[in-house]
C-alpha cells in the first residue's frame, strides 16, 4: 500500500472550514490503496471516554500523529474550547499546569501548536517509514502549504494541494494579509496538483491567476455524503409534530446579523399569528448577539442558540431538523464555499434554505427543491423561511431525496483516485 504524508491542521477535532472533508478523506484513502500518515492537531478529551480514546491513539500506530498533548476540556470550559476548535486563541485557565497546555502562554491555540511542532512529526514519520509516496496538504491556512513545498523539495515527493478557500481570505488573526496572498500564488504556480471543493472557487482562483494557471491546472473534488446508519435511523424517525428549525450560522456578523435578525423576526412573528412558529434552534456564529435581537421583539418564542458543539451533537442536531438553515455573511470567501452541514443537511434528506449570497450554497438548494433568499433583503427573507416551513408541513420534500450524483463517496473517489495515481512516477 502507497503511503501519503497528509498535513492538516483542521483535520479533527477542529471545527475549521475543512476538518470533515480532511477525516473523511482519511477514512477512505485505504479503499484507494494509500495508507494516510495524519499530522493532526492536539487531541480534545470532552470525557473520560475520550481520555481513553486517546490514551489507545498513543499507545498504538493508527496512522495518527498529534502535534501537543492531549487537551482536558473540563480545564478550559466548553466556550473556550470551541473557540480553540475554531482556530482562536484564547486566554489560559487560571492555575492550569504548563505541560496541560503545550507551554503556550499567555494564550493557547491548537494551530499555532501544529505550527510549531508539525514539521519535526513529519520528519520523524517520514524517517520512520522510510520515505512517503505523496503528501496532502490542506489550507488554509498556509503553515501546512508551505510545509509541503519544504518537504517535497527535500524528499522530491509530489503533492496534492487541497485550497479549501482562498489562503488570504482566511489568514490567521495577527497574520499578514500580503504575506498569505504570495504563499497562494506560489502554492498555485507550483506545477503540483491542485484541487477545490467547488467550482466557484476554481473560476476564483483563475480569474486571480490570469496567465498563470489553466483550467487544467486546477480539479474540483467535492465533500461527499458520509452519513452513519445511527444518523440516518435518527432522520428517519423523525416523528411528526412540531416543524423543527435548524439554523447554522457562519460568516454572519455586524450589519448582516441585524439584517438576519430582522427578517428571521418577521417570518415568526407571521409564523405565530397564522400557522404555528416552528421550534428553532441557532448553532455557531454570534449567536448571543443574534438573541439579543430576537429576544428584544419575541421573548416568549421557542428559540435557542448555543456555540459550535462536537461534530456528533451537530450532526444529530440536522439527523433532528425538518429544515435546515445556513445563514452566510457576504464575506468574500463566503460565496465560494459549500459548508460541512450543508453537504451533511444534503445527505439526510433535509429541506435546505440557505439565507446569504448567491453561490454554490444557494445553488444546492435551489437543485434540491430548497430556498433561497438574499440576507440583506427582509422581505425575501421572510418569504423563504415561510415557503420552507410551509413545504414541509405540506409534506413536499421536493428533490430532497435524490442527491447529485457529485456529493456521492464513489464520485468523488474516482476522481481523487485519478489525480492521486496521476501524481506518481511512471
Amino acid at each position: 500500500m502507497k503511503k501519503i504524508l497528509f498535513l492538516s491542521v483542521n483535520y479533527p477535532p477542529m471545527l475549521t472550514e475543512g476538518s470533515s472533508r480532511a477525516s473523511r478523506f482519511v477514512a477512505k484513502l485505504p479503499e484507494l490503496g494509500w495508507a494516510p500518515l495524519v499530522v493532526a492537531p492536539a487531541d480534545v478529551a470532552w470525557d473520560e471516554a475520550d481520555k481513553n480514546r486517546a490514551q489507545s491513539e498513543s499507545s498504538e500506530y493508527t496512522g495518527i500523529y498529534r502535534t501537543g498533548e492531549d487537551m482536558d476540556a473540563s480545564a478550559f470550559g466548553p466556550d473556550r474550547t470551541v473557540q480553540l476548535l475554531q482556530g482562536i486563541s484564547v486566554a489560559s485557565p487560571t492555575g492550569l499546569p504548563l505541560r496541560m497546555i503545550s507551554g503556550l502562554l499567555p494564550g493557547v491555540s491548537l494551530v499555532s501548536g501544529w505550527e510549531k511542532q508539525a514539521s519535526s512529526v513529519a520528519m520523524e514519520i517520514i524517517s520512520r517509514h522510510d520515505s512517503v509516496d505523496a503528501i496532502y496538504a490542506q489550507g488554509p491556512p498556509a503553515a501546512p502549504l508551505l510545509l509541503a513545498l519544504d518537504l517535497s523539495a527535500k524528499y522530491s515527493v509530489p503533492v496534492l494541494f487541497d485550497l479549501v478557500s482562498p489562503v488570504d481570505g482566511l489568514s490567521l488573526q495577527g497574520g499578514n494579509r500580503n504575506d498569505a496572498a504570495k504563499i497562494e500564488e506560489r502554492v498555485l504556480t507550483s506545477g503540483h496538483t491542485i484541487m477545490t471543493p467547488t467550482r466557484a472557487l476554481k473560476e476564483f482562483f483563475l480569474k486571480r491567476y490570469f496567465g498563470k494557471i489553466t483550467y487544467d491546472d486546477l480539479s474540483i473534488v467535492p465533500d461527499f455524503c458520509s452519513v452513519s446508519h445511527e444518523l440516518a435511523r435518527l432522520a428517519a424517525q423523525k416523528p411528526d409534530g412540531v416543524t423543527q428549525l435548524l439554523i447554522f450560522s457562519e460568516l454572519v456578523s455586524g450589519k448582516d446579523t441585524k439584517s438576519f435578525a430582522q427578517g428571521f423576526v418577521g417570518f415568526m412573528q407571521g409564523a405565530g399569528v397564522f400557522r404555528g412558529a416552528p421550534v428553532v434552534r441557532i448553532i455557531g456564529g454570534e449567536s448571543e448577539e443574534l438573541m439579543k435581537h430576537i429576544r428584544k421583539h419575541l421573548p416568549d418564542a421557542q428559540v435557542s442558540c448555543s456555540h459550535r458543539l462536537q461534530e456528533r451533537e451537530e450532526l444529530e442536531a440536522v439527523a433532528g431538523c425538518d429544515v435546515f438553515c445556513l445563514a452566510t455573511g457576504l464575506d468574500e470567501s463566503a460565496g465560494m464555499r459549500l459548508p460541512a452541514r450543508l453537504v451533511d443537511a444534503l445527505c439526510l434528506h433535509k429541506k435546505l434554505l440557505v439565507i446569504g449570497q448567491e453561490g454554490p450554497a444557494a445553488q444546492l438548494a435551489f437543485e434540491t427543491g430548497g430556498f433561497f433568499a438574499p440576507i440583506q433583503d427582509s422581505p425575501a427573507v421572510i418569504q423563504a423561511f415561510q415557503a420552507a416551513v410551509d413545504s414541509i408541513r405540506q409534506g413536499d420534500r421536493g428533490m430532497a431525496d435524490r442527491q447529485p450524483e457529485r456529493f456521492t463517496a464513489t464520485s468523488c473517489l474516482t476522481v481523487l483516485s485519478k489525480l492521486l495515481a496521476y501524481m506518481l512516477p511512471v
